[in-house]
């Protein structure tokens, strides 16, 4: 089971922020985990909309009047939705964006886990995800937990179906390992799916696409999903397989619409990802334009898992590789 320590909350007091909330604090309890509530006072919010822009004060009375009056709100907050089980820590930074504040106070805090809201109350309400929780996304050296808004907020979390995206990469098995220990927590079902993807060029290039034998690697992929499928019986995670044939992008997002999946967890680089802060670009588009959470694994980042666990993700990657040179 992986290992969470403390978990940030970062919060602008929108209702998107109170679905991740709950997320936060029912994670917190079973994981016996700190939850940091966080607000960050970002001179890029004091926009023409903003009342206190109205105001001659100077950015540092700014922050104060801010300050005082998140203060309040904060505490009123976390204390209407207190739980006995978790242990709440608030504070309040200046930076001059939200994202980097949150970022700083992660890596100072050394925070496992973050969770938090897709657009806050700038905000419109759209598919893609607002600006500060997408630098958070790309940037965060540990997973992040993506929530949207919901009609209830404050409804516990229900989690019955989880969504791991598998292209057969390291990244991909490491993914799985935490949809595991996710599915063991919410005593979910998984689906593990895979993603044929289609090679198609305009007509002007006059060239045919690839030959590609389509059942063939259809089968070959569900056998090993079904490998993965039988060990994850074994742990007692009850998983289907499916393999799908088009564009990455559309098939996750649709299928996991279509079947109705409570979460997605999926890794921020696939096969061809390298080292960098930016996302993997399928992830960084399924991130955007999922309608349920999405939890990322950092690839390159902080690993939760025990040592167990990712030897065994490892180990299952080896198998897979020796069984395609066969």
């Amino acid at each position: 089971m992986m290992k969470i320590r403390t978990i940030l909350f970062p919060t602008d007091f929108s209702r998107c922020a109170e679905a991740a909330f709950t997320q936060a604090a029912y994670l917190a309890a079973r994981f016996d985990a700190e939850l940091h509530v966080l607000h960050v006072i970002a001179s890029d919010a004091l926009d023409a909309d903003h009342p206190l822009s109205y105001f001659p004060l100077s950015e540092e009375e700014v922050a104060e009047q801010l300050h005082l009056s998140v203060g309040k709100r904060l505490e009123a907050a976390i204390e209407a939705r207190r739980d006995d089980e978790v242990r709440v820590r608030s504070a309040y930074v200046q930076k001059p964006e939200a994202a980097e504040g949150i970022l700083a106070y992660a890596d100072e805090h050394d925070v496992d886990l973050i969770v938090m809201g897709t657009h806050g109350r700038r905000g419109i309400k759209r598919f893609l995800m607002g600006s500060v929780a997408e630098k958070v996304v790309r940037s965060a050296k540990c997973p992040v937990l993506t929530v949207r808004g919901v009609k209830d907020p404050m409804r516990k979390p229900e989690i019955r179906r989880i969504l791991v995206p598998i292209d057969f990469s390291m990244h991909s098995y490491l993914a799985l390992a935490y949809a595991r220990d996710l599915a063991v927590l919410y005593g979910a079902h998984l689906d593990l799916l895979h993603v044929i993807e289609e090679t198609a060029l305009p007509q002007v290039y006059s060239v045919e696409p690839p030959l590609v034998a389509v059942p063939e690697v259809r089968a070959r992929a569900r056998e090993a999903l079904d490998v993965l499928a039988r060990e994850g019986a074994e742990m007692g995670v009850s998983t289907d397989v499916f393999v799908t044939v088009g564009y990455p992008v559309h098939e996750i997002l649709d299928f996991a619409e279509t079947r109705e999946h409570d979460l997605i967890v999926i890794a921020t680089h696939g096969l061809t990802g390298i080292k960098h802060l930016l996302l993997g670009s399928v992830t960084e588009k399924v991130i955007r334009m999922a309608l349920c959470p999405v939890f990322t694994v950092r690839s390159f980042g902080k690993m939760l898992l025990s040592e167990k666990d990712r030897a065994e993700a490892l180990a299952a990657l080896a198998k897979e590789v020796s069984t395609a040179r066969a």
